[in-house]
């Protein structure tokens, strides 16, 4: 898994080499990946980095005289800016995020996170002060996992790998309740007890020498919302610029790109920026689906507009001949903490590891500027009735029934494990990650979204395509969300901040259609409210062109049912003592007869078992 890797002593370690080499050996899964690592002399650390070569491909551990050494993973949206900030009198400019960085931290220590714009996350030993710094950027847009022992700290950016030196890797029971309700665990959980990610925004800093750690924000997702006096107008006016910028920064470097082209909006606006720059033709772009979807059919119409390289990669039944070695994939490579709406990622990979693209464009974060669609946090009527967070709470707990309709985590997981929970809920979950934030209910929505949803769902699914291709997301650009998050929540239902990005790019682009309305995509709401239904009515009768992108209903009791049995009911499961027998056969008896689905609730047992058996076993 691309990413970060160190183990860091509080005194000499005799076996840091086979500690550290451990984790290295899991993150190092080579193809396309490259690694670099360093041991010090002393035995007190080692630090490692697993990469594409791409965004950072120069050697970031040659061997230096000075006490602070640097690791980053990412880019930096505002380097040019901190470079010339940084510039001395008769000194060369400084090269690179990592030199950036390390003089950054020689003016301002652990302060320096407020002052980087960009995805990323980084590692620093000063030596000098016995001091290692972990940081992540703003959105958690790479994750950072971390445990401290007596006698080390242990990071990295695979949760398989740090647990390769943990001395006795446990399940996190509270993960899990999670995990069971939301289809993710929220916070900084994982699903391994005493191992935590580096929150969004924060630092986290571990003394060698007195084995203290501390944790510190230095930027909150709540920073992000705000007031504008301006008018409507104005406003969109200054969400155009915020995107401008920020596809300027995407398409920047010369890089092979590719693009996710799904029929829908978020893809659009970025298809439609990149033609306008006349950088789309010979862009790789692939449409996922089944044969027949609606976005097989827009994909090929938007291709042809913006001059790509087009692949309709199709989800057919030899995808599902063998699930279970899917699915475990998917569980390695996501760290278990995935919960996915048919494994199409894992057909998606297929075709970028075919593709010669080096930097992947991804729509990701665009529902929030039409949060009326950023499901499962979606705003609706009710939510803008809302007026406070003690109401937004239970409703919201209320409405994110996709995974269970209750509290899954009671009834499944056996009565030592709920006691282990010591009174713990996936509801104290919720309540905890907006205790003190003074949003309106609405704002709540985008903001639970970005600050749990996008950094514990978006970002592992990433993760995935992260083996093969870098990824940009340009509509999780921090000041084009900071634009779009600055207006009145109602500004933002719609679709009318997509449209207006569109026109201002390509115009034609608005005339096809969307693939969830089968209206153009610059339609009005009437036009949309008349076809919309007649859409409704052409998916349901499979009519080709119309369907849906994939059936997982269709093929749950073929395939997906049968590894229920297989891993949830297999007497190596059971004889853990997690699951409640007699409630995981209820639940696939009831899948199996149709009386109720529980598609992403036998999912989530069938992960959080696999994720055990790689992770420890």
């Amino acid at each position: 898994m691309p990413g970060l890797l160190g183990v860091v002593g509080r005194t000499h370690i005799q076996d840091i080499d086979r500690r550290f080499d451990a984790v290295f050996s899991a993150m190092n899964r080579g193809g396309r990946l490259v690694g670099e690592k360093r041991l010090d002399a002393g035995r007190k650390w080692a630090l490692g980095r697993v990469h594409l070569g791409v965004l950072q491909p120069e050697q970031q551990l040659a061997a230096t005289g000075g006490p602070i050494h640097v690791l980053f993973h990412g880019e930096l949206a505002n380097e040019e800016e901190l470079r010339s900030a940084l510039a001395e009198d008769g000194d060369p400019p400084l090269t690179g995020a990592v030199a950036i960085i390390e003089r950054l931290y020689r003016l301002h220590k652990q302060r320096l996170g407020r002052l980087l714009n960009g995805a990323f996350c980084a590692a620093i030993v000063d030596e000098s002060s016995g001091a290692l710094t972990l940081l992540t950027d703003r959105l958690g847009s790479y994750p950072l996992y971390w445990f401290r022992t007596d006698n080390r700290l242990v990071f990295g950016s695979e949760l398989r790998a740090v647990l390769r030196d943990h001395p006795r890797p446990a399940l996190n029971a509270a993960a899990v309740a999670d995990f069971l309700k939301f289809g993710f665990p929220m916070g900084d959980k994982t699903l391994a007890s005493g191992v935590e990610m580096v929150p969004a925004g924060s630092t986290v800093t571990y003394c060698a020498n007195t084995g203290t750690l501390h944790v510190e924000p230095y930027a909150t997702v709540g920073d992000l919302f705000g007031q504008t006096d301006a008018g409507h107008d104005a406003y969109l006016d200054g969400v155009r610029s915020a995107c401008a910028e920020s596809m300027d920064r995407s398409v920047r470097g010369s890089h092979r790109f590719g693009l996710s082209l799904s029929g829908g909006l978020d893809t659009r606006v970025i298809l439609s920026a990149m033609d306008q720059r006349g950088c789309s033709a010979g862009t790789a772009t692939f449409t996922l689906g089944g044969r027949g979807c609606a976005d097989e059919v827009i994909g090929y119409q938007l291709a042809r507009m913006a001059r790509t390289r087009h692949q309709f990669v199709a989800l057919d039944d030899h995808y599902l001949d063998d699930l279970l070695p899917t699915v475990n994939q998917m569980v390695s490579l996501t760290d278990g903490m995935y919960l996915s709406h048919g494994f199409t990622e894992m057909l998606a990979l297929k075709g970028f590891e075919q593709s010669d693209c080096t930097v992947l464009l991804r729509g990701h974060a665009g529902e929030l500027a039409k949060a009326s669609t950023a499901w499962p946090l979606h705003t609706d009527s009710q939510i803008h009735g809302l007026s406070t967070t003690g109401e937004f709470v239970p409703y919201m707990l209320s409405r994110l029934s996709h995974v269970s309709r209750g509290d899954a985590a009671r009834d499944v997981l056996t009565d030592p494990w709920i006691e282990s929970l010591d009174g713990w809920s996936a509801a104290k979950s919720l309540e905890h990650s907006v205790a003190g934030v003074p949003l309106s209910p609405s704002d709540l929505c985008s903001y639970v979204y970005l600050k749990e949803y996008h950094r514990r769902v978006t970002v592992p699914s990433l993760e995935i395509f992260r083996n093969v291709a870098e990824v940009r997301l340009p509509l999780a650009d921090v000041d084009f969300l900071s634009a779009v998050l600055r207006g009145p929540a109602r500004w933002r239902d719609g679709v009318a901040i997509h449209q207006a990005l569109i026109k201002a790019s390509g115009p034609a682009y608005l005339k096809v259609r969307n693939p969830n309305t089968g209206a153009p995509a610059g339609a009005g709401p009437a036009q949309e409210f008349v076809l919309d239904k007649l859409n409704s009515i052409l998916r349901r009768l499979n009519v080709y062109g119309y369907r849906h992108y994939h059936s997982f209903d269709g093929w749950m009791r073929r395939a997906f049912l049968d590894i229920v049995d297989q891993v949830v009911l297999h007497g190596d499961t059971l004889a853990r003592g997690v699951y409640r027998e007699s409630a995981v056969r209820r639940l696939a008896a009831e899948a199996r007869s149709g009386v109720q689905s529980h598609d992403d609730l036998l999912q989530a047992l069938v992960i959080v078992e696999l994720w055990q058996r790689q992770s420890l076993s």
